[in-house]
């Protein structure tokens, strides 16, 4: 489809799929305490600093950020059509 060659974490500066899947980006994750009972825990953001820092020195920033931009748009259009 592409035959441009990208570093493997190209386009994965947030998690996938957020809510199920994989929690953990590149740059941010999302963390859940565990749940008491019928009480379910808030999710928690985290973000890595020092990789934010890293990827907005690569020279692919603007089209990997881009990219992740519209692939949660994308799972968030799905998710609410569903």
């Amino acid at each position: 489809m592409n035959e441009t060659e990208h570093k493997t974490c190209f386009g994965k500066i947030f998690p996938r799929r957020v809510g199920s899947g994989d929690p953990m980006g590149k740059v941010f994750s999302i963390r859940t305490d565990e749940s008491h009972g019928m009480i379910q825990s808030k999710p928690h953001i985290e973000t890595d600093i020092k990789q934010w820092d890293a990827c907005r020195k690569c020279p692919e920033f603007e089209s990997c950020y881009q990219l992740s931009m519209a692939t949660v748009a994308m799972e968030t259009a799905v998710a609410n059509h569903c």
